[in-house]
């Protein structure tokens, strides 16, 4: 089928890595040509704040987790989710190896560099997992302080910070959130309403080529990562992104069914939203937190082939 051509941006929620490698697996292998989008892929930062770029119609697209996309719909910012490339959420506590901690319980008499304005802060202390003895302290992106000596642990996406932290000579356990229940969909594609409501079929046509995009970059990334490298100034190495991609896998593919990728239903968002209604980060009667996504953009599996 051909389409006319629409120019549309995609502005990512960090510098270009591996958590967004379908997206640009579609523009490198002329996946958003075939559906006839132009899409300028922005990269994002320390500073960037999709939801607001979105809903000020500075770009027709977006990348952002699924709580903060309930969390953004709850504040007025009409955001909608059309694909989850990251089924299992990447997020986890780094602990040294060598501090003998292998599980959320142990967590004690220690400094836990992490985001304290994110969700999964107050999900741990609901959970008792994160006593007076915890520390908590800011973190910068860096595993520094975790590698330099003992009583530290930092937050991280799996696929990420524990490789550059063995790089540096450190062992590390992976504490993951959804293992306990924190388990939020991760670098969706979304929109804004508005646009989604005009636009209905180039979203379809969006979702369509990012799905795509998806399923070639966890099957062949090298020439993706080609891509990334040459775009991120941050210190990415190829190590990291061929490391990134096979931890990625079992995050993005479930049941060995490729066909699947980017795949949401009903139940995972409304178990979230639950959650941070019982955290009172949202409040469930105070808006349609169903509107928070699309499932009925999706291709069907034969589609997605």
């Amino acid at each position: 089928m051909l389409f006319r051509s629409t120019k549309v941006a995609l502005l990512l929620n960090w510098y270009p890595e591996a958590e967004h490698g379908g997206f640009y697996a579609a523009q490198v292998h002329g996946i958003f040509e075939k559906y006839g989008l132009d899409v300028e892929i922005q990269a994002g930062g320390k500073t960037t704040v999709v939801p607001q770029s979105l809903s000020l119609g500075r770009v027709e697209f977006g990348v952002a987790n699924a709580d903060d996309v309930l969390i953004a719909r709850y504040q007025g910012i009409p955001l909608v989710a059309l694909m989850a490339p990251i089924q299992q959420g990447p997020r986890c506590i780094m602990v040294r190896a060598d501090s003998g901690i292998k599980s959320f319980e142990e967590l004690r008499n220690l400094t836990l560099q992490i985001d304290s304005g994110r969700p999964y802060v107050p999900f741990l202390k609901s959970k008792g997992l994160l006593d007076d003895s915890v520390k908590i302290a800011p973190y910068f992106g860096s595993v520094a302080q975790l590698v330099a000596g003992p009583g530290y642990a930092a937050q991280g996406y799996t696929f990420s910070e524990p490789f550059l932290a063995k790089q540096q000579g450190v062992e590390v356990n992976e504490l993951m959130m959804s293992q306990i229940g924190y388990n939020p969909y991760a670098s969706l594609l979304i929109t804004s309403a508005p646009y989604m409501q005009a636009n209905s079929e180039v979203c379809r046509r969006m979702v369509a080529a990012c799905v795509e995009g998806w399923q070639k970059y966890l099957q062949d990334p090298a020439a993706t990562n080609e891509r990334i490298l040459s775009l991120n100034k941050q210190g990415m190495t190829k190590e990291a992104l061929d490391y990134g991609v096979e931890a990625l896998k079992p995050l993005c593919i479930t049941n060995n069914d490729a066909s699947q990728v980017g795949a949401m239903t009903p139940e995972r968002w409304q178990e979230l939203a639950k959650t941070l209604a019982a955290l009172r980060i949202i409040e469930l009667d105070k808006f349609d937190f169903n509107a928070s996504y699309r499932v009925d953009l999706l291709p069907k599996p034969s589609a997605a082939q």
